[in-house]
């Protein structure tokens, strides 16, 4: 019995997921200027260029900010392997402890390159939130292989050919998807989302889309590390967000910008900081000290 309720809460979960998505994308077309929408057509190609290594240079500045990241590696390389260049050195983890144990809590995950990246380069353990389900493995070997130095991918192409399954195997052992939303309701109602939460070590959201002001919401409220890169604003979606003027009076979000300062305005212990990388490169972030 409780498993056909697990299973109907589970669809609920995806239903929802789904009509958000859908949600989403008709905010998006209401809100797109034609000739906007024209001139990124023009330059996607040439954008997405300079930006194809968002990822790599993400993952480097949040083990230059939060640096319990490095100690929170798993011990899973084979005996002789070294890191990456970008990677951080591995440290033991304890066996048998939690499956929520100290581990990198990156929410809106989309494809999941980011995750794939955090958990295969940099050791660590992921539990990825969004309402589609991600292929890691598969994102891993299309999109991040190709962009790791030679020696690396020559590495992963031998470990492969010793086990086809390699990548997929290690991929179980470092990542656990969570197929839902994450907003106001879901923290407060989802018990497997609240463990998640209170066992992460750091709460990620890289375009985090609507689910952004809950990150920020719920890493305030279980004291956790967090960093958020504010992109759309959804201004139809959230109508009741506001800014004070400087005059006093209530402004309603619409712009980046302002969702920025938004969010900033939630607690004065929170950095603004731009990151180093093209397009939404805003972050919002604080290291879970109390000053």
């Amino acid at each position: 019995m409780e498993r056909e309720q697990d299973k109907a809460a589970k669809q609920r979960r995806k239903e929802e997921g789904r009509r958000r998505a859908r949600l989403i994308a008709a905010e998006r077309e209401k809100t797109k200027d034609p000739a906007t929408s024209l001139a990124t057509k023009k330059t996607r190609s040439r954008h997405g260029a300079r930006n194809q290594h968002r990822h790599k240079h993400f993952a480097r500045w949040l083990l230059d900010r939060f640096p319990q990241l490095r100690h929170n590696g798993r011990n899973n390389r084979a005996e002789g392997d070294k890191p990456p260049a970008d990677a951080v050195p591995a440290i033991e983890v304890e066996r048998g402890t939690s499956e929520f144990c100290g581990h990198v809590l990156d929410i809106a995950c989309g494809k999941g390159e980011l995750s794939a990246r955090l958990a295969m380069c940099h050791n660590l353990s992921v539990v990825a939130v969004d309402p589609r389900e991600a292929d890691f493995a598969k994102v891993f070997e299309d999109l991040v292989v190709p962009k790791l130095p030679k020696k690396w991918q020559e590495r992963i192409q031998v470990r492969q050919e010793e086990d086809p399954q390699f990548v997929q195997k290690e991929m179980n052992t470092r990542v656990r998807q969570m197929i839902t939303c994450f907003d106001e309701y879901s923290v407060e109602s989802c018990e497997d989302l609240k463990r998640a939460i209170s066992g992460s070590c750091l709460m990620i959201g890289l375009h985090a889309d609507n689910a952004t002001e809950a990150i920020v919401d719920a890493a305030l409220q279980y004291r956790k590390p967090f960093v958020v890169v504010p992109c759309c604003v959804f201004p139809r979606l959230f109508s009741s967000r506001v800014i004070r003027g400087e005059d006093g009076r209530c402004i309603p979000v619409r712009t980046h910008e302002q969702f920025c300062q938004f969010l900033i305005q939630k607690d004065p212990r929170l950095i603004m900081e731009k990151l180093p990388f093209e397009g939404r490169n805003i972050a919002i972030w604080w290291n879970g000290e109390a000053v």
